[in-house]
């Protein structure tokens, strides 16, 4: 069996990973077990990236715990936010000087690095998680109906601004995805990360997320060549 460690920086991610992107995967012949970082360990309290030393901790417990074993193969991922990552991050000052999919590809390389496990595909999410989100704005209507006329005029900001490339969605704290629905909604509904996540993205399907999401799609292709190249290996003499 192939198995896909995630770790995920918040619920949203872990829901994700969970709900629509485990189901996707099983039908591959890959297992997704994700698992949120861990803010306080006295407490319990998980989700939320406070410094990279945390998320390496965190990354270091689950590679230490799984290896591979016969038929079994393990292959680690992240799903970070690009958008307010610490700035301890390997690689954070390099790569301000470049911007949008040349900035995260610069810190994945970085992180690949630091990490330096052949298992381990590193995957920073442009620029962040609600960027898939935004890819089906119609569910969000459906969702919160009375600000139907607020979340088309996002939609129509982000075909008209950024070419219908959600990813492009920027950096800013008062302009990133997340920031952009929530105040859409503002006055009228509260946004429910998790389950906007979990609905929006599940009812547009992966493969319109792949073909909105290059960078996403990369991230998956990765996962699929490496296990698929692990699996030959095996049965090819």
């Amino acid at each position: 069996m192939n198995y896909l460690h995630v770790l995920c920086e918040g619920k949203s991610e872990l829901v994700f990973a969970s709900y629509v992107l485990s189901p996707y995967l099983i039908l591959k012949g890959i297992q997704v077990i994700p698992q949120a970082l861990i803010t306080n360990r006295k407490l319990g309290a998980k989700g939320g990236m406070i410094s990279f030393s945390q998320a390496m901790r965190d990354l270091e417990n689950m590679t230490r715990q799984f290896h591979d074993d016969g038929m079994d193969r393990h292959l680690f991922t992240t799903m970070f936010d690009l958008y307010a990552l610490p700035d301890d991050f390997p690689g954070y000052q390099k790569s301000l000087q470049f911007k949008d999919y040349d900035q995260v590809t610069s810190l994945e390389e970085e992180l690949g690095k630091f990490v330096n496990q052949q298992n381990f595909i590193p995957y920073i999410q442009l620029h962040e998680f609600e960027a898939l989100v935004l890819c089906n704005i119609p569910e969000l209507v459906r969702m919160y109906p009375n600000a139907e006329k607020e979340l088309n005029q996002l939609d129509k900001i982000v075909m008209d601004d950024y070419g219908g490339n959600t990813e492009l969605v920027d950096n800013s704290p008062a302009t990133a995805p997340s920031k952009r629905i929530i105040q859409a909604l503002a006055g009228k509904y509260r946004y429910d990360k998790p389950q906007g996540g979990k609905l929006t993205t599940s009812s547009l399907g992966m493969t319109a997320l792949r073909t909105r999401c290059r960078h996403f799609n990369d991230w998956l292709t990765k996962i699929e060549n490496y296990l698929w190249n692990n699996v030959t290996k095996v049965f090819l003499p």
